[in-house]
């Protein structure tokens, strides 16, 4: 009948996600073990008897870890909910993912204009788009093996003079920092995970935990998969624990909430300022329109039917 068709139509339309939605940026510390998947069943072979991991979703959505802002505490008597609390109702997507290994900040957001600006920001053609350069990641890394840089060796450039000034000069340089230092000319990780890397933006090595281990600092502009453990596998290291610690200009320091975190507690987020989204990521936030692909989708079913129900 013809009145079963249009109320079909109606509830898609009222249902559709993004109306009257703004950007929203959730920054997250994500713990170790929990996924980065709208799945719970993704990275647990199926011969396992491992149960389901937890997803960054159901975590952040769980509100265990939400830093209650000032005027929540204020004007809230009762427990918010994930949708009280951030305004989202549409899907949530992660700015990049992060293994299941490794820990540290994780961006989440609602617009998806917002997530490619952050993966492919030269290709981002958006009016929210303010600036349109890469956005550096920083990781801790403890990697295999002791590892040394040759002093005062914190940058890119003043790394690379320094290694070719050895090398006409024809003095020696000791094994492990060659090892190191084959990053700073860009590494292959093979052919299926992208080639060769861009040389990193900043390698520091920060400590010797062991004698068997070295803990660095590596800020990378590239997210192909699994990027930094596949960069020191490539110098016949490997990669013992990973962390995020920083994402553009936005750091896991900024999730104290009045004092009470100082973003070091795994699992707790909270929602960012439109201006520390601009600030941070060079990203406008916005009013998200409702998808015009999705519209267009409707309006040709709705046609569709018009015209069969007058046959």
């Amino acid at each position: 009948p013809k009145h079963r068709h249009r109320h079909r139509h109606r509830t898609r339309r009222n249902d559709m996600p993004g109306r009257d939605e703004r950007t929203v940026v959730i920054l997250y510390h994500k713990p170790k073990g929990v996924i980065t998947s709208h799945s719970n069943e993704d990275s647990v072979p199926s011969s396992s008897s491992e149960s389901k991991r937890n997803t960054v979703y159901d975590d952040v959505m769980s509100m265990k870890g939400y830093n209650m802002s000032r005027n929540d505490t204020l004007t809230m008597s009762k427990s918010l909910s994930f949708k009280e609390a951030t305004g989202i109702k549409s899907k949530l997507h992660a700015v990049g993912r992060l293994d299941a290994e490794t820990t540290g900040l994780l961006l989440l957001t609602n617009d998806g204009g917002l997530v490619h600006h952050v993966t492919n920001p030269t290709a981002a053609s958006s009016s929210s788009a303010v600036e349109k350069k890469k956005i550096v990641k920083i990781y801790d890394a403890l990697i295999m093996g002791y590892h040394t840089l040759d002093e005062d060796e914190g940058s890119r450039d003043h790394c690379t003079a320094k290694r070719d000034t050895d090398v006409k000069g024809g003095g020696t340089i000791s094994s492990t920092s060659t090892q190191l230092r084959k990053l700073f000319n860009g590494v292959d990780i093979g052919k299926k995970y992208g080639g060769m890397t861009l040389p990193p933006q900043d390698l520091q090595v920060l400590s010797h935990p062991t004698a068997k281990t070295t803990l660095v600092r590596i800020a990378i502009s590239e997210g192909k998969n699994r990027q930094v453990r596949r960069m020191f596998h490539a110098i016949n290291s490997g990669v013992m624990q990973l962390h995020r610690r920083q994402v553009g200009k936005l750091g896991l320091d900024m999730l104290h909430a009045e004092g009470e975190d100082d973003g070091t507690r795994e699992g707790s987020w909270r929602v960012l300022s439109d201006r520390e989204v601009l600030d941070g990521l060079g990203w406008k936030p916005r009013l998200l329109s409702p998808c015009k692909q999705e519209s267009a989708r409707n309006d040709g079913w709705t046609k569709k039917r018009k015209h069969r129900s007058r046959r």
